[in-house]
C-alpha cells in the first residue's frame, strides 16, 4: 500500500472521529458560553452541530456498527465492503458535521432555514434508525435479538428527535417565509445526496476492499 494511500486508510479508520468530535465539542462551547446572546433559532442550530457528534459516537464508537445495518438495508451481500465503506463513512460524517456548524454559524441570518434543517434531519434520522432497526431485529431474533435497538436509535430518539420539537415549536410561533423552509429541506437533501448517496454510488461501482470495515461492532454477537 502507497504512502498516500496507508495515510488515508488511517485517517478513514478512526482519526477523522477525532475530528467530528473535537467541532462537536466547540460547538458545545459557543453553545454554553453564548447562550444568552443567542436567538432560540441560533440555539437549535447549534445544538444540532453538538447532537451529530453525539450522533456519531454510537453509530461509529460505541456500540458502533451502524454501517453493518445500514449496508444489509441496502441489499449488500459484503456489509463489510460496500456500500458504505470507511472512505465514505468519513465522508459522510465528517461532511455533515462542518455543513452544520457553518449553518449554525449563521443561524442567526438563516432563521426558519437553519431551524428546518433540524426538524426535518432529526424526523429522518429517528424514522431511519427505527425502520433499520426493526429490520434487524427481524433478521437477528432467531439468534437472541429481543429488541429494535440499533447503533444510532438512542441519540435519535433522546438529542435529534427533541430538537425537531423544538423545531417545530419555534415555526409555529414565528414568522417565516415558507421559502425559508424549502431552503432547508433543499439542504437537507443536498447533504443527503452529495455527502450520502454520491459516495456510495461510486462504492457500489468498485466495491474496494481497501477501506472495508474490520468489524460488525455491536452486531458481532449475533454472527457467531
Amino acid at each position: 500500500m502507497g504512502t498516500v494511500k496507508k495515510a488515508l486508510s488511517v485517517w478513514c479508520d478512526k482519526a477523522w472521529l477525532a475530528a467530528v468530535y473535537a467541532l462537536g465539542l466547540a460547538a458545545l462551547a459557543v453553545l454554553v458560553f453564548n447562550w444568552g446572546n443567542l436567538s432560540v433559532a441560533e440555539r437549535i442550530a447549534w445544538a444540532l452541530a453538538v447532537g451529530i457528534p453525539m450522533h456519531v459516537f454510537e453509530e461509529n464508537t460505541w456500540p458502533g456498527g451502524f454501517f453493518y445495518m445500514n449496508n444489509l438495508s441496502f441489499g449488500s451481500t459484503e456489509p463489510l465492503v460496500y456500500p458504505q465503506n470507511r472512505a465514505t463513512n468519513m465522508v459522510t460524517n465528517l461532511g455533515a458535521e462542518i455543513a452544520f456548524v457553518l449553518i449554525a454559524v449563521n443561524a442567526g441570518t438563516l432563521g426558519a432555514t437553519a431551524v428546518t434543517v433540524a426538524v426535518f434531519f432529526g424526523l429522518v434520522e429517528l424514522l431511519n434508525h427505527t425502520r433499520e432497526g426493526i429490520g434487524m431485529h427481524r433478521r437477528f431474533k432467531d439468534k437472541g435479538k429481543r429488541t429494535i435497538y440499533a447503533p444510532g436509535e438512542a441519540t435519535s430518539l433522546l438529542v435529534l428527535a427533541p430538537l425537531s420539537v423544538f423545531g417545530i415549536v419555534w415555526l409555529a410561533n414565528n414568522a417565516f417565509e415558507w421559502t425559508q423552509v424549502l431552503a432547508g429541506l433543499g439542504i437537507c437533501l443536498g447533504v443527503a445526496v452529495l455527502l450520502i448517496l454520491v459516495p456510495f454510488a461510486f462504492n457500489l461501482r468498485v466495491k474496494s476492499k481497501t477501506f472495508a470495515f474490520k468489524g460488525a461492532g455491536y452486531f458481532e454477537k449475533y454472527l457467531g
